[in-house]
């Protein structure tokens, strides 16, 4: 017997964002049903940013007041896995991870694309800020960036596919933060004025180098020495997991003028610094590139990318692009390149595709 509307499963996070998308998508007639991720271990489910034991029960909560059926998903080992021991191992290895992006891509879709299966859904959908539009010709589904630029999530989606898309609800792209609050508050939503998460949800007291200690007890005994451009020693550190490309304060050194992290040497432990922009990075090397098309042809074409989610866009060439590995030649040189971070490609406001950067060489 078909159903008299299309279902879909709704991740909920228990914040604002998710709570509001419910009730769009409801309103849109819809059949909702709403499911929220157990993600953090359980000693931690009290402390958590999010995906806490609170924000469990706002988003049941929220599911009441609409009338919605909502379940609560174990998601703990596999966000071990794909999202805490990367983060940790990259901090290991000198990189600046990206936990989000890599929750996105190995977590929050697959689960609820796989629980949308035993549910029989017919769309996914979350609360993101990104947008989705069916191009005219090829009728593929294409990722855009949001109406509210300020809140744009399309940055942390890239690894997304054409044929994820297709099936995917983004209720809240073509609406600003605060219309979802209006909204919020219009529905009368209990999450209506919750304050939005900004942390990384699992590092819950003290710094992330304490998270990765804790963890990893053996990174204690992994310092070496601070060095300058020229070779100098200026002290030395208790591990490179303490230290980001770009980063100014905490280096513990008593320098005339201010100081900054170059890079981060994994095999010899060592911590290059420098003043002011210091080493500026013309050609960049992506590992995992991903395009959100299985069609697009990127070789030789210029595009503008992001190597951090909140920097204004540069142009870059792509030199070279495979499923092992691509290489991008930047429009203009750029300083503090993080390995671990993402290189996101734009063509306007869509989003072709991207990868992990990779270190320099020394």
């Amino acid at each position: 017997m078909k159903r008299s509307k299309p279902r879909v499963l709704l991740g909920m996070s228990g914040g604002v964002d998710s709570s509001v998308c419910a009730a769009l998508l409801q309103q849109q007639g819809y059949d909702v049903i709403g499911i929220t991720m157990q993600l953090l271990p359980k000693e931690q489910e009290a402390s958590g940013s999010c995906c806490n034991r609170s924000a469990v029960c706002d988003a049941q909560r929220v599911a009441h007041s609409l009338g919605i059926p909502h379940y609560v998903i174990n998601g703990r080992n596999a966000f071990e896995t794909h999202v805490v021991n990367p983060f940790i191992d990259r901090y290991l290895s000198g990189q600046t991870p990206n936990p989000c992006i890599e929750c996105n891509r190995a977590i929050k879709f697959d689960v609820i694309r796989e629980v949308g299966i035993e549910f029989d859904t017919e769309w996914v959908a979350t609360g993101h800020y990104v947008r989705k539009r069916r191009h005219p010709i090829t009728k593929e589904y294409g990722l855009y960036k949001a109406i509210d630029t300020k809140k744009d999530q399309s940055y942390f989606l890239y690894p997304m596919t054409e044929s994820g898309l297709c099936k995917t609800l983004f209720p809240l792209g073509r609406y600003t933060k605060p219309q979802i609050r209006d909204l919020a508050a219009r529905f009368n939503l209990i999450t209506a004025t919750k304050p939005d998460s900004q942390e990384i949800c699992f590092v819950t007291k003290g710094h992330y180098a304490d998270f990765v200690e804790k963890h990893r007890p053996d990174a204690i005994h992994k310092g070496g020495l601070i060095v300058d451009l020229d070779g100098k020693v200026w002290g030395t550190h208790q591990g490179i997991h303490h230290f980001t490309v770009g980063q100014r304060k905490g280096l513990q050194i008593a320098a005339g003028t201010p100081m900054y992290v170059h890079a981060i040497d994994p095999h010899t432990h060592q911590v290059l610094i420098g003043p002011g922009l210091g080493v500026h990075s013309t050609h960049i090397h992506l590992g995992q590139p991903t395009l959100i098309s299985p069609t697009e042809q990127v070789r030789g074409r210029s595009f503008l990318i992001k190597l951090r989610s909140q920097m204004t866009p540069v142009w870059a060439k792509v030199m070279d692009w495979s499923s092992s590995g691509a290489t991008l030649e930047l429009g203009v040189p750029v300083s503090f390149v993080s390995p671990g971070q993402s290189a996101v490609l734009y063509d306007g406001n869509r989003v072709v595709g991207g990868g992990i950067l990779q270190p320099a060489t020394w």
